[in-house]
C-alpha cells in the first residue's frame, strides 16, 4: 500500500520530491530506484521521534503508510517538522487518540486527514456523499465486502490480504459500535449480516475500525443515531482467522518455549509475515459500500453509495491494495500544492472537498456510484 502511495506522488503534477523513508533502507532505496526522478530514500531505525523529525523536516505534507500503532507519533513529529499529515486508517481507539491533537493541529495551522485508505477512507467519504443529501441523518451503515474468483484449498500456504498485526486486532478486539446514540463495545465478529450486492451475497461481521469513531462525530448535528461497521472477507481467510484466535494463537500472554518468552501474538504476526506476497486473484471482486438512512423533505429515505474496486494489474498489485494506497496519496498531493484544507484533525469526511476527492478518484479508475434517494424500510 505504502508503495502505491509513493508511485502516485511521484507520477502526480506539482510534487516536486517524495521522500520514502522506511526501516529497510535497502527496499526504500530500490523503490526510489525503479521511480527515478522526483523520488529519494530515507532511512528511519524505529519508531523514535528524533528520527522522525528528521526523516520529514522540510516535507509540506507526510503519507504514514506503517502501523495504526505509530500514527500518534508520527503525528506528533508533524507537529514538530510543521507538516501536515494523512494516514491509512487507524482502529477504533486510536482514531479517538489521533482527535485529540485537534487543537495542537489547529493551532499550527495544519491539517490531518487521518484514517484514509479504501476502508476507513473512501467509505467515509461514500457515507457523506449519502449524508450531505439529507435533511436529518438516523442511520449509516459501512461496509467492505469480497467475492473470491477462485477456489481455495486448505493445505496452500496462508497469505493475509494486508498487515497481519491489523488483521489480528480486527479478529481479536473488541468492535466498538455506534448503536442507538451510544458506544457499544461488541464481541469481534458478532453482527453478522448478509448484504445482496451485485457480485453476489457477502455475510460481513463487526470488526474495530474507525468508521464508527469518526462518523458520528460529522453527522452529530443531523441527529445520527447509529453509525455500524462491518467486513466481509472470504471464508479462506475468515476461517484462519477465526483459528488463530481460538486457538490463542492472537494472545499477548508469553509463555514460555525451551527456557524463552515468547508472545503467542508477535511469534504469529512475524510467521505470517515471512509468507510472502499475497496469493493473485485476479477475478475476485471487493466492493465498499456506505448504507445511509435519513429523511429529506419530511419523508424517510435511504441511499446506498457504492464504490466497485476494480483491478490494477498495470500496478503489480491487487484491488484492495490499490484502492488503499491512493486516497492518501490525493490528500497529500493537494496538501503539498498548498491546496487549502480544514485545519485540525479529523476523519476524511471532515476535511476533504467531496467533489474533489471523488474527481480525483475516477481519474485513478476508481468511480463510485451514488444511488438515488429511495423509500426506506
Amino acid at each position: 500500500m505504502g508503495r502505491v502511495v509513493v508511485t502516485d506522488l511521484a507520477r502526480s503534477a506539482g510534487v516536486e520530491e517524495v521522500r520514502i523513508a522506511d526501516v529497510n533502507r535497502a527496499a526504500a532505496a530500490q523503490l526510489a530506484r525503479e521511480l527515478g526522478g522526483v523520488a529519494r530514500a530515507g532511512h528511519v531505525p524505529g519508531s523514535y521521534h528524533s528520527a522522525l523529525v528528521e526523516a520529514i523536516d522540510g516535507a509540506d505534507a507526510v503519507v504514514n503508510a506503517t502501523t495504526h500503532k505509530l500514527n500518534v507519533p508520527v503525528m506528533r513529529a508533524c507537529l514538530e517538522a510543521h507538516a501536515h499529515y494523512t494516514d491509512l486508517g487507524g482502529l477504533y481507539w486510536w482514531a479517538l487518540d489521533q482527535l485529540t491533537l485537534d487543537a495542537e493541529f489547529r493551532d499550527a495551522g495544519l491539517s490531518a486527514a487521518i484514517s484514509l485508505g479504501a476502508a476507513p477512507g473512501i467509505t467515509n467519504m461514500l457515507a457523506a456523499a449519502a449524508c450531505e443529501q439529507l435533511d436529518t441523518v438516523e442511520s449509516i451503515e459501512v461496509i467492505d465486502a469480497v467475492v473470491p474468483g477462485r477456489a481455495w484449498s486448505p493445505t496452500e500456504p496462508y497469505v493475509p490480504p494486508y498487515a497481519p498485526d491489523t488483521l489480528i486486532d480486527e479478529f481479536s478486539r473488541s468492535a466498538p459500535q455506534f448503536l442507538d446514540g451510544a458506544v457499544v463495545e461488541m464481541p469481534a465478529g458478532s453482527g453478522a449480516k448478509v448484504y445482496h450486492l451485485p457480485e453476489g451475497d457477502v455475510e460481513c461481521v463487526y470488526t474495530i475500525h474507525s468508521e464508527p469513531a469518526t462518523l458520528p462525530l460529522a453527522y452529530r448535528s443531523k441527529g445520527v443515531r447509529s453509525v455500524e461497521w462491518r467486513l466481509g472477507l472470504p471464508e479462506a481467510d475468515i476461517s484462519r482467522l477465526r483459528a488463530f484466535v481460538a486457538a490463542g494463537l492472537t494472545s499477548t500472554e508469553p509463555v514460555m518455549v525451551d527456557g524463552a518468552k515468547v508472545t503467542p501474538r508477535d511469534v504469529l504476526v512475524e510467521t505470517l509475515r515471512r509468507q510472502g506476497g499475497a496469493i493473485p486473484d485476479p477475478d475476485a471482486r471487493e466492493r465498499l459500500r456506505a448504507h445511509v438512512v435519513g429523511t429529506l423533505g419530511g419523508r424517510r429515505v435511504a441511499i446506498d453509495a457504492d464504490l466497485p474496486m476494480t483491478q490494477h494489474a498495470e500496478w503489480g498489485t491487487d484491488s484492495g491494495t490499490y484502492s488503499t494506497g491512493v486516497p492518501p496519496a490525493i490528500a497529500a498531493g493537494m496538501l503539498a500544492r498548498g491546496e487549502a484544507l480544514r485545519t485540525g484533525v479529523g476523519g476524511a469526511e471532515s476535511m476533504l472537498p467531496l467533489q474533489r476527492f471523488f474527481d480525483e478518484l475516477a481519474a485513478r479508475g476508481l468511480h463510485a456510484e451514488i444511488g438515488a434517494p429511495q423509500p426506506a424500510d
